[in-house]
């Protein structure tokens, strides 16, 4: 099968440090690691991809990023790099005759939509990580919302499978869009990275941490709905414990002073953003792995961190909200606190790691990851779901 790989999303650069980017080469790698061929348009990044992932792709056509912006201006780069793709990558695609035009939906993102006008036969499939007009009308504000909305509305609509990473999207995509074909297949990690990992001391002496510490670990993006200020609030009832987080992002400063005012600065240890074995070695380094999400009335992410965490085999401790349950086997792979509750997240914090009980459901949780949770799973899964729309067809 020929496949075209899409994102028009400015946000998710290849290469990129954002988990969004890599997901997007995870899935991009997966679907030529299991024998497809594989065209990728999108984003460029600050530096050229590793060898290794481009040589594996028939083509890569990576745009200049048209560069930063903020408020209304974002708004019109977005739609204007919408056009800017349709028009210098229509050629290419045509030229490449896929069977499939695989797109991340983004922001306005009509693209893979009108590239599949031109190619009689080619299918358009959706992977969805969030139905994003509503997303950034409520975290960032838009100005063009009804624009946003409208737009997303219709590729949902016209789309021949819409793939949501959770329950929770593919509810919203059939309230934005009723008619919508959708199907559930969760995001994936790169879990042979996590495979062989060195040992906690090891780990440690390479990040600067303390030998002999209680050591929770959170790895993601520092936004606001990820619950690094609850983990922060929770090491402040534990005196023993010392957080380390991996991962950078716009409410750094303020987590920093939250850290200052609590008087925890010597626990928390800010890594920044890392590699891709410094983040392996951080899991390796931990007694425990955090996914402290507040409470919200609408959780519809698939964390690749959860996914990661388990791979490597570190007790779990993820607020019981969206999906995470059912990814943690409903507590069978790790334990489940009450999002937002930073007292009850500290008496996990104290309880999991003298706890044999948590390190064997870690285990279990290593080993359902590497057989279930690896990204040529999640190809082979939206492949086939293909062929069997086209048998159908």
């Amino acid at each position: 099968m020929r496949i075209s790989v899409l994102c028009t999303d400015l946000g998710v650069r290849v290469p990129g440090d954002k988990g969004a980017s890599m997901h997007l080469m995870s899935i991009t790698s997966a679907f030529a690691a299991v024998g497809h061929d594989v065209q990728l348009i999108g984003v460029a990044g600050h530096e050229v991809p590793p060898a290794m992932f481009s040589s594996a792709l028939a083509e890569t056509r990576l745009l200049a990023h048209p560069g930063r912006s903020e408020g209304i201006q974002r708004e019109l780069n977005k739609l204007s790099f919408i056009d800017h793709v349709v028009e210098h990558c229509a050629v290419a695609v045509q030229r490449f005759d896929p069977h499939v035009v695989y797109e991340r939906l983004s922001l306005f993102g009509s693209a893979g939509r009108q590239l599949v006008e031109t190619l009689p036969g080619t299918r358009h499939v959706l992977e969805v990580n969030a139905l994003l007009a509503e997303e950034d009308a409520a975290w960032r504000g838009l100005h063009f919302a009804e624009l946003a909305a409208t737009v997303e509305r219709q590729v949902l609509t016209d789309a021949d499978l819409a793939v949501a990473v959770s329950a929770e999207v593919a509810r919203k995509i059939h309230a934005a869009a009723p008619s919508a074909r959708s199907t559930i297949v969760e995001n994936g990690a790169e879990v042979e990275r996590f495979r062989f990992l060195p040992t906690r001391a090891a780990a440690r002496r390479r990040l600067g941490l303390p030998a002999d510490a209680t050591i929770a670990a959170f790895v993601g993006a520092l936004r606001p709905w990820h619950g690094v200020d609850v983990a922060i609030n929770a090491v402040a009832h534990t005196p023993q414990v010392h957080l380390v987080v991996v991962g950078d992002g716009p409410v750094r400063a303020e987590l920093h002073n939250r850290t200052d005012a609590l008087g925890v600065l010597d626990r928390v240890h800010f890594l920044g953003q890392r590699c891709h074995d410094d983040v392996a070695a951080c899991l390796a380094a931990a007694d425990m792995a955090l996914a402290p999400y507040p409470a919200m009335d609408s959780f519809s992410f698939s964390p690749l961190k959860l996914y990661e965490y388990l791979a490597a085999g570190t007790p779990v401790i993820a607020s019981a909200i969206g999906q995470i349950p059912a990814a943690l086997g409903n507590g069978r792979f790790g334990t489940l606190v009450p999002p937002g509750d930073a007292d009850a997240l500290a008496a996990a914090m104290l309880r999991v790691p003298l706890d044999p009980a948590c390190r064997d459901r870690a285990g279990l949780g290593r080993d359902h990851a590497l057989t279930h949770h690896g990204w040529d799973d999640r190809a082979r899964r939206i492949t086939k779901l293909v062929e069997a729309a086209d048998a159908m067809a």
